[in-house]
Formats: C-alpha cells, sequence, structure tokens
C-alpha cells in the first residue's frame, strides 16, 4: 500500500482497497487460514490474498480492450482521416482575423477579405490599399484604434464633461448621460447633455391619435425611435422655430478648435455624433488652466495620439431637461416601460416632454362602394404635461422615482426571465 501512495500514478481506489483488506485482517482473532474469513473486500485483492497463502506468484490481469466492430464489406467503409494540426497559415490567419474584428464595426467576413488581399496587423489597416476597403465608420474606428473592448473610465468621462463646461459658454450646463449616469464604471461611448435656455426645438408626437393607433400602442410599446435623430435645420425651419444653427457655431466649432473633437460621423441641429480625444489635465498647464496646451490637444488629433472614444453630444433646451434626461440615461428596456405605462394613461412621452392629446372627434360620411359608412376624425394639438423634471414625469405616468443607478432594467429582465425558466423546470 505504501508504494501505491508514493507512485507516481497513484492510484486512490486502490490505496482504499488495501487499507480495507488490511483492517479486515486485523480485526481477525487469529491468523488468516483462508480469503473467506474476510469480509468487505475486492475482487482482486481477495484473488491476491488467495494466492499468497497457497504460496502462489500472482500476475494481475491485463487491462481488457474494446473489440472493434466487425464489418463485413470493408470496401465500401471509407478510411477516416486522420486529425492533422492546423497549419503555421491557419493559426496566423486565425490570429490576424481575431485582430482586424476587435475594431468596432469589422466582422469576421471583412477581415478575411483583408487577410487575404495581404493585411497582416492592425497597423496595415492604415495603408490606403487596405482602407479603401472599410466603410467610412470602419475607416474611422481603424485610425483611432476603436475597438469592441476598448472602454472609457468614468474618470476619463468626468475629465471631458469638464472640459466641454470650462469651453463653453457659462449659459450652457453640461450634464453627463448613458451608461455613466447609470454608475457603469466603463463604457464604450460617452453621452453628454448641453442644456441651452432658449425654448426652440420643441417637437411634440407627430401626428394625430387614432383609436387603432392607440390599441396598438396600449398592447405593445416594443420600438423607440434614436433620440434627437430625425429632426434636421430643414424640419426647424419649417416648423417656424428659431434656427438651432447656434449648436454648430457655439458649441461643435468651439470644442474642434480646441482639441477635443476628433472627427465628425454625423451632425445634425440637435445631435453631434463622432470621435473626441480625451484631454489630459497637468498640474497647472502652461496656460495655466489645469490642461495640456491647445497646440498639444490638435497635434494629438492630427497624428493620432491619445486617448479616443466614441462621442455623442445632444443640444437640448432646458425645458426639456427630464424628458430628455429619461431618454438618454436609459436603458432601452427602462425606456420602453416608462412609454409603455404613459400610452396606457393615454399620454405619449417622447425626449421633449409627456404630452397629452386636446381635440374633439367628428363623424364624417365616407364613400365604400354601395355603402355609406361613418367614420371618426381626429383634430386637436398636443399638450405638454411635464419635461423639466424627470420626478414630474414618472409621478404623472405612476411609476414613482427611479434612481438612475437603478434603471438598468435589461439585467432585471434577463434575471426574471431566468427566473421563470427555473420555475418551469
Amino acid at each position: 500500500m505504501e508504494e501505491e501512495k508514493t507512485s507516481a500514478s497513484s492510484n486512490s481506489y486502490k490505496v482504499r482497497a488495501y487499507s480495507k483488506a488490511i483492517t479486515a485482517i486485523g480485526q481477525l482473532p487469529e491468523q488468516v487460514r483462508s480469503v473467506e474469513q474476510l469480509e468487505g473486500i475486492g475482487v482482486r485483492i481477495a484473488k491476491r490474498i488467495n494466492a499468497h497463502l497457497s504460496g502462489i506468484s500472482y500476475e494481475p490481469p491485463m487491462p481488457s480492450r474494446p473489440k472493434k466492430a466487425q464489418n463485413p464489406d470493408h470496401s465500401l467503409t471509407p478510411r477516416a482521416k486522420p486529425k492533422t494540426r492546423k497549419t503555421l497559415d491557419e493559426l496566423l490567419r486565425a490570429q490576424v482575423v481575431a485582430s482586424v474584428s476587435s475594431i468596432s464595426g469589422i466582422g469576421s467576413s471583412r477581415a478575411n477579405a483583408l487577410y487575404d488581399a495581404g493585411c497582416r496587423s492592425l497597423q496595415d489597416l492604415r495603408e490606403p490599399k487596405f482602407f479603401e476597403m472599410l466603410s467610412r465608420p470602419q475607416q474611422i474606428n481603424s485610425r483611432y484604434m476603436i475597438g469592441l473592448d476598448h472602454s472609457m473610465t468614468r474618470e476619463q468621462a468626468s475629465t471631458v464633461c469638464d472640459f466641454v463646461t470650462q469651453n463653453i459658454s457659462c449659459k450652457y450646463t453640461v450634464v453627463l448621460s448613458g451608461d455613466f449616469r447609470r454608475g457603469t464604471a466603463s463604457a464604450q461611448h460617452i453621452t453628454l447633455i448641453v442644456l441651452h435656455p432658449q425654448n426652440s426645438g420643441i417637437f411634440p408626437p407627430e401626428g394625430s391619435p387614432s383609436i387603432d393607433s392607440t390599441i396598438k400602442q396600449r398592447c405593445k410599446y416594443d420600438f423607440i425611435p434614436s433620440p434627437f435623430a430625425n429632426h434636421s435645420e430643414t424640419r426647424v425651419k419649417l416648423r417656424g422655430l428659431p434656427d438651432t444653427a447656434t449648436f454648430s457655431t457655439e458649441i461643435i466649432s468651439s470644442l474642434e478648435c480646441r482639441g477635443l473633437l476628433a472627427t465628425c460621423i454625423t451632425a445634425g441641429a440637435q445631435k453631434w455624433d463622432g470621435i473626441i480625444r480625451v484631454p489630459e489635465r497637468t498640474e497647472n498647464g502652461v496656460e495655466g488652466n489645469g490642461w495640456e496646451t491647445r497646440a498639444k490637444r490638435i497635434q494629438g488629433v492630427r497624428n493620432c495620439d491619445g486617448q479616443f472614444f466614441s462621442a455623442e453630444i445632444y443640444y437640448v433646451p432646458h425645458q426639456c431637461a427630464g424628458a430628455a434626461s429619461i431618454a438618454l440615461t436609459g436603458d432601452m428596456q427602462f425606456n420602453l416601460a416608462i412609454r409603455k405605462a404613459a400610452s396606457q394613461l393615454g399620454f405619449r412621452l417622447n425626449e421633449y416632454g409627456l404630452w397629452r392629446w386636446r381635440g374633439t372627434a367628428a363623424t364624417a360620411s365616407v364613400d365604400d362602394g354601395d355603402k355609406q359608412r361613418s367614420i371618426e376624425q381626429h383634430s386637436g394639438y398636443w399638450e405638454l404635461v411635464a419635461s423639466e423634471r424627470e420626478e414630474d414625469i414618472l409621478e404623472a405616468v405612476g411609476m414613482g422615482w427611479v434612481a438612475p443607478e437603478r434603471r438598468n432594467f435589461a439585467n432585471l429582465d434577463v434575471r426574471s426571465r431566468k427566473r421563470k425558466i427555473e420555475e418551469e423546470l
């Protein structure tokens, strides 16, 4: 047993079997004369003891091999190809494809096409022949190395928010929103709200509610349009509202010439989407403001030197601060829940506020072939119920206050589905 314990290929089952046999022998009042005197020992141990008592050398049985299935017609069975190791080229392809696919927007098919064209590293993506194979968003992400595992820290987000606040007019209020407002430690992009004092650019829901659409909304609310994305300068002017070009001149241009904004992906009257460079703080700063010099920031943008991240900047009337904060803080599941609650009470919630339809219904006669039928015609307007404070909106739809850190409803939804599955099992 001691040999088995100290053996490099020690078998715990053998050690336990030997221990049982020793215990059984020790419990006998007299010397062992027959294996039948021992109880609770295994078959092989019993054979070994029996051989010892008989004076015969014990030879352990050879392990049996499984019999191969017989095939009467070997000619019909194709021989299995032996498994071969991956070639060096296959390993290199897998490594390059994984590396290139880490850039946001580049999938495995595009990465394989780049490899076939001769691309062998992330640095190669900047070469013209490979760069031209990418779409514009892919080109932007590859230029600034914006990857799927490229996350901004909360400290960096606060730095950007402070920089924007200090480099635009004091009449604006800058608010950090999105994932960071929900308490996350890191995120792949930053969302900023710039609140302006003008009550312009406020859009009620489009159209008027009909019986069919109201029923449809109350039954299911599973889609939310991208906030502030569909309101161009043209639509602003057509609605007779003041021009919001100040967003471009006083906010975007100012931050661009100060070396914060690196490149623009899309821009509208109320939203800018693109890439920013995180400014570096210094002890005092050469310019005496605690930041690296403007020249260094601009040079960093030109040379793609520094920390770059995706960013969204929204230009929102202060009157709509509450509704905009709800829409942009998220998450998606929370916004779906609150909009559904509003719809069930006869309201309509968008990024500008909570609205109620005020109007009258008139009956009109319509020709329908040989028959005359009546339909209801709706006329009226959307009345703004609440918009400036989140608390007022949440109270109006009957939800009560929900702290931003508790608005990660997607996680709750996953847990509830998992709990439901476990209950069904």
